[in-house]
């Protein structure tokens, strides 16, 4: 059997094959709305490349450009109510536009916090640049040159890959009024100058001014099926991951890679694509609304599990991230699972996943939690366990020590960290079947639901209920015993939620039970038993 290779490990040596031991890894997002858990991809995947690429031995760089430098498009959800004074900054670069909520220096530096915030948390060793800083500092400038002297070249080769030509090369930013698309390209002088004029174009307002700019004073930015491949080179980027949207036959990748070989004359970085995270099925919009902006992972999980999510699956599969469903605890419980494989324990019937999914867990977690042996207990166990110990967490942690779920102290430390975390997934995301709320005394007319056939085969069950018993030990255990009263689970189950949540239905029985522990349902079912003494 052929030894099974991530891809960030198969991206990492193809690199360093072409450009050697000096590598730059870079992505890039644009500040208009926040910065979300679909954008978060690019820099996800860039981290395990720059991770493999340390491995092999790389001088690896891990970059992420903040193009603050682009034109702000349309209003964003989250500014909605700033619409009255946004408005008239339609078009006007992202950097040049206030911060109306007045917590940052600009539009774009509020926005920006988002990566800078999650990245953070999660550990990423990235370098932030910002794009205006690379124009303001002439970066560009040489490859403007190159590309007004060999625009007859560069447009023949847009027309042949993409299909059409290019309007413009550039977008000028008016020196009256500052939006950058309004101007219109007239011609060049000698000087290295280019004549415009800066006219309303759709929702963009222009003023009418007649003007001259100068290459060297930046009051320009280069279209992006240019400025991705220029950024590229003099950054010297060897891998650039894009979204699968970007590779489509004529799209920016093609004209990226055919720029960098028949105008600049350099080697092609690679420009892998990967497919989308969405959520809840749908593709993630940062101006519509409705998108979980990125910094909120590590309010509900660790950010490891996240990582850990990507990481397990194919590059170009599209992932589905849902904390609003029963997907969220079987995520946490694969993710513990995955750890507990790279720590070199055996889990029966999964031997054939234990390379692709340990080494997921090994480019996911931090060095502090690659020794850390998770506690033995499943996400949703856990949950039901908080609740009933009405989110108290030192009840938590004691009932888990004296279940013996815990195999050390750091295993203990780790849980208390979640906790957290679970409380607010539970309160702000979880499905209703998880959640419940537990009455501290029966119902009083909880005898009408019960009978004596299934007190009794309740008694017996908690009877043979030990600290060791497994939720499904249990569930089996019961159904045999109910057997012998003819008795069926539609007939035993919903009295039981009935005395505990007041309802007929609730969250898996037999978790709930571990969970409560037998003295405190033995107390609550013989009580119902004296109505029929």
């Amino acid at each position: 059997m052929s030894e099974f290779k991530h891809w960030a490990r198969i991206i990492a040596t193809r690199s360093i094959d072409k450009f050697g031991l000096e590598q730059v890894v870079c992505a890039g997002w644009s500040p208009s709305g926040i910065y979300h858990i679909g954008n978060s991809k690019e820099a996800v995947t860039c981290n395990a490349i720059h991770l493999e690429l340390l491995k092999l031995g790389a001088n690896s760089k891990n970059i992420f450009v903040i193009d603050d430098y682009d034109p702000l498009d349309k209003i964003p959800f989250d500014l909605k109510k700033y619409s009255k004074q946004l408005r008239g900054y339609l078009g006007h670069p992202l950097v040049n536009i206030p911060d109306f909520t007045e917590s940052s220096k600009n539009y774009a530096e509020y926005f920006a916090q988002g990566p800078k915030q999650a990245l953070s948390d999660w550990g990423f060793d990235v370098e932030f640049v910002k794009a205006s800083d690379l124009y303001y500092t002439g970066k560009y400038d040489e490859y403007l040159d190159l590309f007004i002297e060999e625009e007859e070249k560069l447009q023949s080769l847009m027309e042949r890959i993409s299909g059409s030509k290019l309007p413009s090369i550039i977008s000028i930013i008016c020196e009256n009024c500052g939006n950058g698309k309004t101007a219109k390209w007239i011609n060049t002088t000698e000087d290295r100058g280019i004549n415009y004029v800066c006219k309303s174009d759709k929702q963009y307002k222009g003023c009418g001014h007649e003007g001259k700019i100068l290459i060297k004073n930046h009051h320009w930015k280069l279209k992006w099926r240019l400025d991705w491949p220029a950024r590229q080179s003099f950054l010297c980027v060897t891998v650039e991951p894009s979204g699968k949207d970007h590779s489509v036959a004529g799209g920016s990748i093609d004209t990226a890679l055919a720029i960098h070989s028949e105008i600049f004359r350099k080697k092609k970085p690679l420009l892998e694509r990967f497919g989308f995270i969405t959520f809840k099925g749908k593709k993630l919009s940062g101006s519509k609304g409705g998108a979980p902006p990125a910094k909120i992972i590590n309010d509900i999980m660790p950010p490891s599990a996240y990582l850990f999510l990507i990481y397990r699956n194919d590059l170009l599969k599209d992932i589905n991230f849902n904390p609003e469903t029963m997907e969220y605890p079987t995520l946490m419980d694969e993710y513990d699972v995955a750890r507990r494989m790279l720590l070199g324990m055996k889990i029966e019937g999964r031997e054939k996943e234990i390379a692709k999914l340990s080494t997921a867990a090994r480019l996911a977690l931090s060095d502090d939690e690659v020794g850390i042996n998770p506690a033995i207990v499943r996400y949703a166990e856990l949950a039901l366990l908080h609740q009933t110990s009405l989110l108290n967490n030192e009840q938590t942690i004691s009932k888990l020590r004296m279940m013996g779920k815990f195999p050390d102290t750091k295993s203990e430390s780790e849980i208390r960290n979640r906790l957290p975390r679970l409380e607010k997934w539970l309160s702000e995301m979880a499905p209703e079947v998880i959640k419940f709320k537990l009455l501290d005394t029966n119902p009083v007319d909880i005898h009408e639901f019960w009978s004596p056939e299934i007190v009794q085969v309740w008694k017996i069950a908690l009877d043979q209920l030990n600290p060791q018993t497994t939720s499904d030990e249990f569930t089996s255990n019961i159904r045999d015993i109910a057997k012998e009263y003819n008795l069926s689970p539609k007939e035993f189950y919903p009295p039981f939620y009935k005395m505990l949540t007041g309802n007929n239905k609730g969250p898996n029985a037999a978790n709930l039970v571990i969970a409560l522990g037998r003295e405190t349902l033995s107390q609550r079912i013989d009580e119902i038993s004296r109505n029929y003494n």
